[in-house]
């Protein structure tokens, strides 16, 4: 069964997370000597090698810019730095890889798969990263999974879903394509966007702040349980299709 979409009201302020310029020398991450054969099923990727990532604090925003890649982060009670590890894959002993580059400039670590050397391949990417940290991801191909996190993210991503736990007050916006979002919080943000096709959105709020549900589906039901408010200061505004929405 499906719903029309909630009618509209006037509408608030997009969200706003800046886009990070790449500022300052970018340095490739120091590779390893040794390599190791990545034993999968695929006839394209026989190979990868693990590089190490590490920004002393304090880092106040992380932003990834990378293909065909999963992206892993997780926050902890750190004293501000960032550290993990990628997973550089490519095919053949031999073959060309891509490269990680990173960068720090004014507390933001910026994390950039480098393809012009003339190969490429996925840099799936695991990090450990302050509470309070803001995060920038883009990928494509490939899953987005973020916990813990108090500041904004912007998490987007294509042919893959977007698995967002525990987030804080910070403005949150998921998009990707052919993949399912939930996204869950314990802090209260002023806007939760989250826009996929051909895919479910659950969104679970601190069950106590009040929002305006601005929520469209075709093909799927909506499920609205959360505290709704069409004069709220915050909103959640969801787009999908072929998918049902839940939002508690």
């Amino acid at each position: 069964m499906t719903f029309d979409a909630t009618p509209p009201r006037a509408p608030i302020g997009a969200l706003r997370i800046s886009t990070i310029a790449m500022a300052g020398v970018i340095v490739a991450v120091g590779v390893p000597a040794a390599t190791a054969a990545f034993a999968m099923s695929s006839q394209v990727i026989d190979q990868q090698q693990l590089v190490g990532i590490s920004a002393a604090g304090p880092i106040t925003r992380v932003v990834i810019a990378d293909s065909e890649s999963d992206v892993h982060i997780s926050a902890t009670d750190t004293a501000g730095g960032v550290s993990g590890q990628a997973v550089v894959q490519w095919k053949g002993k031999n073959g060309k890889r891509a490269e990680l580059r990173q960068s720090v400039a004014d507390g933001v670590l910026t994390l950039a798969k480098d393809c012009s050397g003339g190969g490429c391949g996925p840099v799936d990417i695991t990090l450990s990263v302050p509470r309070d940290i803001a995060v920038q991801a883009a990928t494509s191909d490939g899953g987005i999974s973020v916990s813990g996190v108090t500041g904004a993210v912007d998490l987007r991503t294509s042919n893959g879903g977007i698995d967002a736990v525990g987030l804080g007050s910070g403005d949150a916006s998921f998009h990707t394509s052919d993949g399912g979002i939930d996204a869950s919080f314990t802090g209260a943000p002023a806007r939760i966007t989250a826009v996929t096709s051909n895919a479910a959105v659950t969104v679970a709020t601190d069950g106590r702040t009040k929002y305006y549900d601005s929520v469209r589906t075709t093909n799927g039901n909506r499920y609205l349980t959360n505290v709704q408010d069409r004069d709220a200061a915050g909103e959640i505004d969801v787009t999908t299709t072929n998918g049902d929405v839940t939002v508690s």
